[in-house]
């Protein structure tokens, strides 16, 4: 029997799948239920995942219509058997001892979650690493926890104790599968972010490992999480509104997520206010746009979080509704950046 269903959202990786197959496939924890989800993708995804599945009886492929990242991870998430659910994006990779070592440390432990280390695959790539090994278990270290994962990264995002990311975990089957309600598939920004809100607060113990098999993440140019994109900008406010709800049903203080909305819209408008070769006018159009998504309190209280002074210029400057000045010093803050 499995000890460990992997899940795998696929759709338009046709260029990197088969590797990231093979690093799914050659894991050193050979009892995995391996269930590619092929998210209707309009390339050649589904003939290469049926190709899998009749080299390997632990691949299941599973094809539906195209419904977003959400809908896929349900899918899969329903399929699933094994005690316990790992993730995978079809455009990443990981270590031959991934899962083991998460399935091991999960079982020494009894944690519900289990974080592994990460590498950032971009140009230099970037290592997310942990200084040392920790287990959260108490009331008060899994408060600290929770609260941290909303705000350590606005500080120090590398160093932050938990990642957004459910990719790089490893989760006790029936603790998700509670919260499957509380996920909307109708979101397409931050589904990570939405997974991790809704599981957090029912963990009884978070193991957050290091110097772990790693978990290799690929930046792709253009990526979602990575640019300005103005068809986000009218999801943030249904994001909000799931976070809210999360907050609610778990009993857990709705200020963590105000402040991570908070950020989100500052991050946003700053990525698209700093695009090069860009229409002013536009991005103008696009930041206005932005902030009528939200409360624009809520960048008053990211900016009173942080203590850099031109993030809370620039924030001061959006709060305002002066668009104009705040891409000035966008532009005049990144300038400053390069070599």
């Amino acid at each position: 029997m499995a000890k460990v269903s992997v899940i795998i959202p696929i759709y338009k990786a046709e260029a990197y799948l088969r590797q990231c197959l093979d690093s799914v496939s050659q894991q050193t924890l050979t009892e995995l239920e391996i269930i590619a989800v092929d998210d209707g993708s309009p390339d050649g995804c589904g003939v290469i995942c049926d190709e899998y599945a009749r080299q390997d009886r632990r691949f299941r492929v599973l094809h539906r219509e195209n419904g977003g990242v959400v809908a896929a991870l349900l899918t899969g998430l329903e399929a699933a058997r094994a005690d316990y659910v790992g993730f995978v994006d079809a455009d990443d990779w990981i270590d031959p001892g991934y899962f083991q070592c998460l399935y091991e440390a999960a079982l020494a432990t009894g944690a519900d979650m289990v974080q592994a280390e990460r590498i950032e695959e971009r140009d230099p790539p970037m290592a997310l690493l942990q200084p040392e090994t920790k287990l959260y278990e108490s009331p008060a270290q899994l408060q600290a926890l929770t609260r941290a994962y909303f705000t350590q990264y606005l500080y120090d995002p590398f160093r932050r104790p938990i990642t957004f990311s459910r990719c790089d975990k490893l989760y006790r089957r029936a603790l998700v599968k509670a919260d499957l309600g509380l996920l909307d598939n109708r979101l397409y920004l931050a589904e990570d972010t939405v997974f991790n809100a809704a599981v957090l607060p029912d963990c009884k113990k978070v193991a957050v490992l290091s110097g772990t098999p790693k978990y290799h993440y690929r930046i792709l140019p253009g990526s979602n999480s990575h640019r300005y994109d103005p068809r986000e900008m009218s999801r943030l406010a249904r994001l909000r509104e799931t976070l809210l709800r999360i907050a609610q049903v778990k009993g857990t203080d709705p200020a963590l997520p105000e402040l991570y909305i908070g950020h989100a819209v500052y991050y946003r408008a700053y990525t698209a206010a700093v695009q090069p070769d860009t229409d002013p006018a536009a991005v103008k159009a696009q930041i206005r746009s932005l902030l009528k998504s939200v409360p624009p309190e809520l960048i008053s209280r990211y900016a009173a979080s942080r203590g850099g002074a031109v993030i809370r210029l620039c924030c001061a400057l959006l709060r305002s509704g002066a668009v104009g000045p705040f891409i000035r010093l966008a532009r005049l803050n990144e300038s400053r950046k390069k070599p």
